[in-house]
């Protein structure tokens, strides 16, 4: 591919299609013989705009060159009709009319022309013409070509961030340790760097950590593939939330690039002593509240968020969750979504939409829904968003 604004290479020219329209047959021979010399590989000619028309979907032109005053159907008409076209309506038309006023310039464009050039036509002239026309369409198609593979590598890389998050298997499988988890997992438009967690200690008490990444895009991704390999290789027999995050710390500080960095929130679910033990690197506040109505009781999220800084300890600290009790986990996101009038959703407003959707519904994937709705519904969700409802049965 030549750069932009030099002559296209011969080769590119010499496999470039122009279809010229003009109902006068000398003109049409005329035209024809300057593109060939010019260097133009494949011709066609139609003498109206019906026949030019028919030959679309059989030639496929990289370009029309059409005059405009023909009979049956004129250049005017026979551009409204391409451009209704999907397939068409990005297709270079060049006009070349005797009609020079400005007044039918513009009529010309309307109807969906892409230049203009006046007769007597300049060789010269229409011939540079042609070929930035060509070239310029040629950069458009590598443009969506590029497009088009940039868009399936990115779903690539969702689903395979996705199948970072425990499986359907995977949660049911919590029931053992006497907890029910719902999970609503929903990536922005591009990668982000949410990721979230099961696993299981050695009294076979359940694990959860939620993990978001500063940033967006690919940097964010992979940043939360580095820490699932990271967590894959820790022994989870000991675990203690403060020592697990502060071990995290010190791997992820020489892997992530300055001014990269993670919030976590990571704990164990202890049905022994009907509670959350957890430790926070700058997370979201963890909620809890019991059955029965009971109004939640928002945690501690402070920290200093992992990468920043090695060395770095962080502290223990417990929610009471009791049999039938919840906890409700959360990215940033569900805080940081624009509301009208100005400002952000925030806690206060992230606790009205709980209570709004029901938060003691048995049926906590029912409850999650009607919360995602309803923030949807509060504004532009521009980050990736997670929400996970961990549930105490009754009776474990």
């Amino acid at each position: 591919m030549t750069a932009a604004g030099s002559i296209p290479d011969p080769a590119e020219l010499k496999a470039a299609r122009v279809l010229v329209v003009d109902d006068n047959r000398i003109n049409r021979h005329l035209l024809t013989a300057l593109l060939e010399r010019g260097g133009v590989g494949h011709l066609e000619t139609a003498g109206d705009g019906n026949e030019a028309l028919d030959l679309l979907d059989t030639f496929r032109p990289d370009l029309i060159l059409l005059d405009l005053m023909m009979p049956h159907l004129d250049g005017f008409d026979m551009c409204r009709r391409l451009r209704a076209m999907p397939a068409w309506q990005d297709l270079p038309v060049l006009v070349q009319s005797s009609l020079n006023r400005a007044e039918d310039r513009a009529r010309a464009f309307a109807a969906g022309a892409t230049d203009y050039v006046a007769k007597p036509i300049n060789a010269v002239e229409l011939l540079s013409r042609v070929r930035i026309h060509l070239q310029n369409r040629a950069l458009l198609a590598d443009l969506r070509l590029f497009r088009q593979r940039t868009e399936r590598e990115l779903a690539l890389a969702r689903q395979m961030q996705e199948r970072l998050m425990p499986s359907p298997e995977r949660l049911a499988g919590t029931a053992a340790a006497g907890v029910r988890i719902d999970a609503h997992f929903a990536p922005s438009s591009e990668l982000g760097g949410d990721c979230w967690d099961l696993h299981r200690d050695g009294r076979g008490r359940l694990i959860v950590h939620l993990v978001d990444f500063s940033g967006h895009g690919v940097g964010a991704a992979l940043n939360t593939f580095r820490l699932h390999a990271i967590t894959q290789r820790m022994d989870f027999t000991e675990y203690d939330p403060a020592a697990f995050l502060a071990a995290i710390n010190r791997r992820l500080c020489p892997l992530l690039p300055a001014g990269q960095f993670a919030t976590m929130l990571s704990g164990v679910v202890d049905t022994a002593e009907n509670r959350f033990v957890y430790a926070s690197a700058g997370s979201t506040r963890p909620l809890v509240w019991g059955p029965g109505g009971a109004a939640p009781e928002a945690g501690d999220g402070s920290g200093l968020p992992l990468g920043l800084v090695d060395g770095i300890d962080y502290q223990t600290r417990t929610l009471p969750l009791p049999p039938g009790g919840r906890l409700f986990l959360y990215s940033d996101a569900a805080l940081e979504i624009p509301i009208a009038g100005g400002g952000v959703l925030d806690e206060d407003g992230l606790l009205g939409l709980v209570d709004a959707c029901g938060r003691d519904d048995p049926d906590g994937a029912a409850f999650l829904d009607r919360l995602r709705l309803a923030l949807a519904d509060s504004g532009p969700i521009d980050d990736d968003l997670t929400a996970l409802l961990v549930t105490r049965m009754a009776g474990a």
